[in-house]
């Protein structure tokens, strides 16, 4: 299948496939006698693996990493699940330390809604009196 099918297929924008060809991510991609890239179902499971990864936020390079254990001889080693839950929990570190922040900024946004219009207080700003 070419560019447009495989990414319809997998959620990926065709320049992203592009990049993801050109820096190694995804691997060669076979090609036609006039250059066109010809995906096959290998190639597609990749492209999903990708998305659901980047949907997650991995970085390209954990990406990259996550890759390499998937298809490696020993994934069902404890080596490989050590590796991959090491991934696992930095990301979710990750996630953690922006859910924190959301939740800051939440509280901020909610003070500033609470006295909006309180002809009571003072002209200055209660958000930036809690930072």
């Amino acid at each position: 299948m070419r560019i447009q099918q495989a990414a319809s297929q997998s959620g990926i924008s065709a320049a992203t496939i592009r990049y993801y060809e050109q820096i190694g991510l995804l691997g060669a991609v076979s090609r036609t006698a006039s250059g066109y890239r010809v995906f096959n179902e290998h190639d597609i499971r990749v492209l999903v693996f990708l998305r659901k990864a980047r949907d997650l936020g991995f970085s390209l390079d954990d990406c990259r990493e996550l890759l390499g254990l998937a298809t490696a001889s020993d994934r069902h080693s404890s080596a490989f699940t050590k590796k991959a839950r090491r991934l696992a929990a930095k990301r979710l570190a990750e996630i953690d330390t922006q859910v924190d922040e959301l939740r800051r900024k939440r509280e901020l946004v909610q003070v500033h809604l609470d006295v909006l219009g309180d002809a009571s207080l003072d002209d200055d700003c209660p958000v930036t009196e809690k930072i």
